[in-house]
């Protein structure tokens, strides 16, 4: 259960794209304004491109908040303001982030200075060990409590019933709950009926009935508010693999009957089940379902699930179409960059060295990259240079670098700068209907790599109007750092004096119209023809 706000910090105005120690402390301390500042240091947000431009390499904003948090705890002179409920909220925020080490400094602070804990501090540091099933961990934590005095309360078995690993054991736990009338409260029993719920289905698909109708065997037992988002994915994720994922649908329509709402959760479960089957067609037809009918759109999981199911097909406008929306929405993963650096820097073997994968692998990632600041001719001289032999020569090794670095920084600093008419599901549909004619027309295996950069899927990208506002490309690449100051003839920056709390709605750079041979002019096309049939032959 998510650790509750006082109504009062409701009101805390949340900090956006701040540095942690850009976050003012008050001018006075006492218990509410200490409260006060660490909830804005725990709830402050960064974009993704903001971080790279605020952040030094190797920085990141959740260590910088730790640090700040870990500072104000140690301070002795601000011992007498510390709170419990200042010190939850810390906890919570240090174990979600997976900082263990601080966390258990920081309530090891809260006992030097003699705060009072109750059973909230020690659930916070419990459903972390049962987030990582470590039970020699929760049974210490429980001892501990026990130790101080402090009564477990209904969170604290429901952890436990988290923590274990069997689901036998995990049902005596909830069932010996129920017995003792800790079970209620409605938002307690609808996480038990969340736990219990991979042993109800499989109890109830052993019995032999439909998938649809377990529905109606939960409302008859724990009547109709059990169906909470966790109950409700863990429902279709057990369903989706034990059956097909076409029941499931016909499970989540009755759910939504009943007023259920779909989330992004459920849509990457679906998605998860198409990618071990390869359903390609019926992972498109999810995003179509999800969008017009419950109006959600992929989140940074869901690219990173159709990415990897696209590269492990082997479809070479799939994975550029993804690419690029990702892209442009700020929504690349960390798997998906290192699949496409890693190509990027595979160079030319002979063909007789070559497997299928190993040929996929060489020529995937300068395929589908390619779509940020630079016009179609330099992007395509650029690609081609990645296909030349190893050199020993260490100059042009670390040029073979930097191209791949700018290629891949290039496509990485197009977010906020374009924006796309068509859905994803769309020029989905058309790349995987491109990939299947290339397969079927062996033009896979039979037309060099180089010619089918030219006949990959037309992603239509559009400047966003902001980026219409500069009138040269003169801005230096990449931004200076916060504290750093680039000023141009017409006073626009990327981070001003003013302006330090945030970066400046001006683009470091200009952001060309994207052109394809079609729409260029004859000179510009006569070049970029002869650039591409140099290069295939």
């Amino acid at each position: 259960m998510p650790l509750s706000i006082p109504a009062a910090s409701k009101k805390t105005k949340v900090p956006h794209n701040l540095r942690a120690d850009q976050i003012k402390p008050p001018p006075t301390w006492t218990v509410s304004t200490f409260y006060t500042y660490v909830l804005q240091l725990t709830l402050s947000k960064v974009d993704r491109l903001v971080a790279r431009q605020i952040y030094s390499k190797g920085e990141s904003h959740t260590v910088a908040v730790a640090g700040a948090l870990a500072r104000v705890f140690a301070d002795p002179s601000l011992k007498y303001v510390v709170s419990v409920d200042a010190g939850n909220v810390a906890l919570k925020f240090l174990f979600d982030k997976g900082k263990f080490a601080r966390g258990q400094d920081l309530f090891g602070q809260l006992q030097e200075f003699q705060k009072d804990t109750d059973p909230s501090t020690y659930n916070i540091m419990l459903g972390a060990a049962a987030e990582q099933k470590d039970l020699h961990t929760f049974t210490y934590i429980l001892k501990m409590m026990i130790i101080h005095g402090v009564r477990p309360s209904t969170q604290t078995w429901l952890h436990l019933a988290r923590a274990v690993r069997e689901d036998e054991v995990r049902t005596i736990i909830i069932n010996r709950m129920g017995e003792n009338g800790l079970l209620k409260n409605s938002a307690i029993e609808k996480e038990a009926v969340a736990l219990l719920m991979p042993q109800l289905v499989v109890n109830h698909l052993g019995s032999g009935s439909k998938a649809h109708e377990s529905i109606d065997a939960l409302d008859s037992r724990y009547g109709p508010a059990w169906c909470s988002p966790p109950a409700a994915e863990s429902l279709i994720d057990g369903f989706g693999v034990r059956h097909t994922t076409e029941e499931a649908l016909i499970t989540l329509n009755k759910l939504c009957e009943r007023g259920y709402r779909p989330t992004q959760g459920m849509l990457l479960l679906f998605l998860r089940q198409c990618s071990w089957s390869k359903a390609n067609e019926l992972a498109v037809q999810l995003l179509v379902l999800f969008r017009t009918k419950y109006n959600i759109e992929p989140s940074m999981q869901i690219y990173d699930v159709l990415f990897q199911q696209a590269w492990r097909s082997r479809l070479y406008n799939c994975c550029r179409v993804l690419w690029i929306y990702a892209c442009v929405h700020g929504h690349t993963s960390f798997n998906m960059q290192r699949l496409v650096r890693r190509s990027l820097h595979v160079q030319r073997r002979t063909p007789s060295d070559q497997s299928r994968s190993s040929a996929w692998e060489e020529t995937a990632g300068k395929v589908i990259t390619g779509h940020g600041r630079q016009n179609n001719i330099t992007r395509f001289r650029a690609l081609m240079s990645l296909w030349q032999p190893a050199e020993t020569n260490r100059k042009l090794r670390d040029g073979f670098l930097r191209t791949v670095r700018s290629i891949l920084d290039d496509d990485l600093a197009a977010v906020g700068h374009y924006h796309i008419r068509e859905p994803l599901d769309e020029l989905l549909r058309d790349a995987l209907r491109m990939d299947r004619q290339w397969a079927l027309g062996r033009v896979l295996k039979d037309v060099p790599i180089e010619c089918k950069y030219t006949q990959l899927v037309h992603v239509d990208l559009i400047p966003n109007p902001i980026s219409k506002r500069l009138a040269d490309d003169s801005y230096p690449w990449p931004p200076s750092r916060a504290g750093e100051e680039n000023t141009d003839a017409a006073g626009c920056c990327w981070m001003s004096a003013k302006m330090r709390s945030r970066p400046c709605i001006c683009p470091p750079y200009i952001m060309k119209e994207p052109r394809t041979i079609s729409n260029l002019d004859s000179n510009e096309r006569e070049s970029e023809g002869e650039a591409i049939s140099s290069t295939c032959g």
